[in-house]
C-alpha cells in the first residue's frame, strides 16, 4: 500500500502537519454549505486521522533512528543509519552517521595508543604497578611481577589486593601513603630471599571521577649496580693492598742497596730479585686491567682463523703446565670422537683456556687430577678443564664471572686480582661462545667453553 504520507514530502516539516490538518477543513467548511455539519465532522475525522498517521510516521523514524544508535554503539560499530526520507530526516541521519563516524576514529586511536602504551610497559625493565587507596591492584607490568615474583590477571573477576601479591611492608606502605596523602615516597628495599637491592618510588595518580585515589609505584633493580659498587670498593681495595706491597718492598730494597748492600754481591743480587718480583707483580696488575678494559670497549679485534681443537689445547698445556706445577698435578688431555674446526683468535682463545687451567692448578692440591676434554656437542665444539680440587660454593657460583670478585676458598694461591674469569668469559663471548661452570664442594669443578661451529 503506498504510503500516502509521501505526497506532502515536499513541504518543509513546520508547514506540514498544518497542511495535513487545513485542508481536510477547507473542503469541510466549503463543504458544510452543500452537506451541513455531518460533512464538517467527517472532514475532522479525516484531519485526525492524517494527523496521526503522519505523527506514527515520524515516531517510526525515531524509534529506528534511536536503535540504529545503540547497535552502532554496542554491536556494531561499522553499522551506519541509512539515509532516506524527507530532507529534515536526512540531514539528522547524515548527522548521526558523522557522529558515529568520528567516534569509530576516536575508539580506534584511543585502541592502538592503549596497544602502544602496553607494549612499551611490558618491555620495560623497570618494574610499575598502579595500586588504589584501598589497596586494589590495577595493574603490574611484568618487569614488577618477575621483581617480586608473583602472577596477576587484570581481567580476573575478583578484584586483587595488593597485600595478597605483595608481602612487603615498605612497599605496601609507599603506596598507602601516596595514595590517601598524596606524598612521593622513596623506599630502598632488600629482598633478603633473593638478596635483591630495589628502589622503590611512589607517587600519587589523579584520582577517577573524583573517586578513590590512586598511586604509581616505579620499582628498579638496582642488585647489579650495588654488587659492582662493592666488587669496584673490594677491587681498590685489595689493588691498593697489592700494590702497597711490592711498592715497600720495592723501597726497603732500593734503601738497603743505598746504604752500603751493594758492597755485597750475594745481597746487591738478592735484592735485585726481590725489586724484579715486585715490579713483575705490579705489571701483572695493571696488564690484566688494560686487557679487561680493551676487551669491553672492543679495542681489542679479533684475528680469527680455522684451527683444529686438539693442536690448540697442545699449545695450551705446552704454555701453562710446566710452571713447577706439573710435577705435582696429573694433568691429561683428552679428545673424544671427531672434532671438527673452529674459528677462534688462537693467541685470545690460548689465554682464556690458560686462564681456567691456571685456576685449576691453583685450586687442586698436590697429588689431584686436572683434565681438559674436547668433544663436539650439537652445532658447537665443548672444551672442559675439570680438576679435583676444593669446589667452588654454590653462593659463589653466580658470581665467579664477575669484574674483581675473588673467591673465599680456604686454600690455595691467593695472588690472583679477580679479573682471570671475567677476560675468559669475555673472550668466549666474544667469539659468539658460551662458557659455564658446575662444580661440588670438596670434590671439584668443570669449566665448559661452547664454541659454535662455522
Amino acid at each position: 500500500m503506498p504510503d500516502l504520507c509521501r505526497i506532502v514530502d515536499f513541504l518543509p516539516l513546520r508547514w506540514r502537519y498544518a497542511t495535513i490538518a487545513a485542508v481536510p477543513l477547507i473542503i469541510g467548511s466549503v463543504a458544510y454549505f452543500f452537506f451541513g455539519f455531518v460533512t464538517v465532522l467527517v472532514g475532522a475525522v479525516v484531519a485526525v486521522l492524517g494527523v496521526w498517521f503522519l505523527a506514527r510516521r515520524q515516531s517510526d523514524f525515531f524509534l529506528r533512528t534511536a536503535i540504529g544508535i545503540l547497535r552502532t554503539q554496542s554491536i556494531d560499530r561499522a553499522n551506519r543509519l541509512a539515509v532516506d526520507g524527507p530532507a529534515e530526516q536526512q540531514r539528522i541521519i547524515n548527522a548521526v552517521n558523522r557522529l558515529a563516524d568520528s567516534v569509530e576514529t576516536i575508539l580506534n586511536e584511543s585502541a592502538r595508543n592503549r596497544v602502544y602504551h602496553e607494549t612499551i610497559l611490558n618491555e620495560l625493565t623497570v618494574g610499575i604497578l598502579v595500586v588504589d587507596a584501598e589497596g586494589i591492584m590495577q595493574y603490574a607490568n611484568p618487569a614488577a611481577r618477575s621483581m617480586l615474583d608473583f602472577a596477576f590477571d587484570p581481567n580476573a573477576p575478583v578484584p586483587t589486593p595488593m597485600a595478597s601479591k605483595v608481602n612487603i611492608y615498605e612497599i605496601n606502605d609507599a603506596v598507602a601513603t601516596s595514595a590517601t596523602i598524596g606524598e612521593t615516597v622513596l623506599r630502598n628495599v632488600v629482598l633478603y630471599d633473593s638478596q635483591r637491592h630495589l628502589e622503590v618510588i611512589s607517587r600519587a595518580l589523579p584520582s577517577e571521577d573524583q573517586g578513590v585515589g590512586r598511586a604509581i609505584v616505579i620499582i628498579n633493580d638496582r642488585t647489579d649496580e650495588i654488587r659492582l659498587a662493592a666488587s669496584m670498593r673490594e677491587f681498590v681495595a685489595n689493588a691498593s693492598h697489592e700494590l702497597r706491597t711490592p711498592i715497600a718492598s720495592i723501597q726497603a730494597s732500593v734503601d738497603t742497596l743505598k746504604l752500603g748492600g751493594s758492597s755485597n754481591p750475594e745481597t746487591t743480587v738478592q735484592f735485585l730479585d726481590r725489586i724484579d718480583d715486585s715490579a713483575q707483580r705490579m705489571a701483572d696488575l695493571v696488564s690484566e686491567m688494560m686487557d679487561l678494559t680493551m676487551l669491553e670497549t672492543g679495542r681489542s679485534p679479533l684475528h680469527t682463523q680455522m684451527t683444529r681443537p686438539s693442536e690448540f689445547l697442545d699449545r695450551v698445556l705446552a704454555s701453562h703446565g710446566p710452571v713447577g706445577v706439573a710435577s705435582i698435578h696429573k694433568i691429561e688431555k683428552e679428545v673424544i670422537g671427531e672434532v671438527p674446526t673452529v674459528l677462534i683468535d688462537r693467541e685470545k682463545m690460548e689465554r682464556a683456556i690458560g686462564n681456567l687451567l691456571g685456576n685449576a692448578q691453583k685450586f687442586t692440591p698436590p697429588g689431584g687430577n686436572i683434565r681438559i676434554s674436547c668433544w663436539r656437542e650439537d652445532d658447537a665444539v665443548a672444551i672442559a678443564v675439570g680438576d679435583t680440587g676444593e669446589g667452588i660454593d654454590p653462593d659463589e657460583l653466580p658470581h665467579i664471572f664477575e669484574r674483581f670478585y675473588k673467591s673465599q676458598r680456604s686454600g690455595g694461591d691467593r695472588t690472583g686480582f679477580g679479573l682471570g674469569l671475567a677476560i675468559t668469559k669475555n673472550i668466549v663471548e666474544k667469539h659468539q661462545g658460551s662458557v659455564e661452570v658446575s662444580s661440588v664442594v670438596g670434590e671439584g669443578s668443570t669449566f665448559t667453553v661452547k664454541l659454535p661451529i662455522p
